[in-house]
């Protein structure tokens, strides 16, 4: 259109300025940011399976995938190329140098040795050896370890099939009950290793020192330190009779059967179920020291206890266990 002054005259036309095409500034959002800078590598290698995708967009030239990688490219300043040897197999990879291990040896290489637990190294879940010495994996960074340095874990521990080529201490852990859900035990046996392989024979408050940077939520402690005096006890050569298990090993080491005491055995309904499953362990240690109980398992609902015929009948068992406050159907 033209346009007329206030004079009368026409002045030439002159074009609208066209913002249906105009390109808006470009602003970068914190959740941006935090893309393009790689955080948050782990959680999306959860969801992803391991590979990480960098937004080029943002960050064309740097990438933080956590790939493995055999190629010989440079790699960006924010990586490493390392090679790490675990359970004496090296892996050659490129990683972020903000990756820990236990992100690298799940995300990256798929290896299952070590759980997650805090993820801020305060409950030893995820422990593993580094040149003998238990670290938590979830806080050293892999970029730190290619350098020659032994990674270990439960997985080179075993030297054979079945429960009789499990490390000692292993074998200890699941015979003598070291264990409730699993999620902590990992961590336990490998500051145990490390304890037995400087001192191998603790005390109770050496046992406590050692393993004070691994905690139970199951509140086994008892029975973990139970399992780490046998399996201490094992690897000094001793004999040594697990609780879960007729296993006996003797001195040169030969898993023998242990001797059982023939006895009558019968499962009894609880009247009354106890709370939890852990109202069972003091009952059960109760039970234990009458005489004539050979033996005693069961949970919250039941117990089946074993007795020696001579010395008790099932009435005398009843009796028993309605004296403990638990009587049965």
């Amino acid at each position: 259109m033209s346009v007329t002054d206030t004079g009368g005259t026409t002045s030439d036309p002159v074009a609208e300025p066209d913002t249906s095409q105009e390109k808006p500034a470009l602003s970068v959002t914190r959740r941006n940011f935090l893309i393009g800078a790689g955080a948050g590598a782990a959680a999306a290698g959860v969801v992803l399976g391991g590979a990480v995708v960098a937004n080029k967009a943002l960050n064309p030239e740097t990438t933080t995938t956590t790939t493995t990688t055999t190629g010989v490219g440079a790699v960006p300043a924010t990586m490493r190329r390392v090679s790490l040897d675990i359970d004496n197999v090296k892996y050659d990879l490129v990683v972020d140098n903000r990756e820990s291990l236990w992100e690298t040896m799940n995300f990256q290489l798929g290896l299952s040795n070590s759980n997650l637990g805090c993820d801020r190294a305060q409950c030893g879940a995820c422990a593993v050896l580094v040149d003998g010495k238990a670290v938590n994996g979830c806080t050293v960074l892999s970029a730190r370890l290619g350098r020659g340095q032994k990674i270990g874990t439960v997985a080179g521990l075993p030297k054979g099939p079945g429960v009789s080529g499990l490390h000692p201490v292993q074998r200890a852990f699941w015979l003598d009950g070291g264990f409730q859900c699993g999620i902590c035990t990992r961590g336990f046996i490998m500051s145990t290793v490390q304890l037995l392989g400087a001192n191998p024979k603790p005390n109770t408050a050496q046992i406590a020192e050692a393993l004070s940077g691994n905690i139970c939520r199951c509140g086994e402690y008892a029975k973990i330190f139970t399992s780490v005096n046998v399996a201490a006890a094992e690897l000094r050569g001793e004999q040594v009779t697990h609780l879960a298990s007729p296993i006996i090993v003797n001195a040169a080491g030969v898993k023998e059967a242990a001797p059982s005491a023939a006895g009558t055995s019968k499962e009894f309904q609880f009247a009354v179920p106890m709370g939890t499953i852990e109202d069972f362990e003091p009952f059960e240690q109760s039970l234990k020291k009458r005489e004539g109980i050979l033996a005693v398992s069961g949970s919250e609902r039941a117990v089946t206890v074993k007795w020696d015929p001579a010395k008790l009948d099932e009435a005398k068992v009843r009796d028993i266990l309605k004296d403990l406050g638990h009587a049965v159907r």
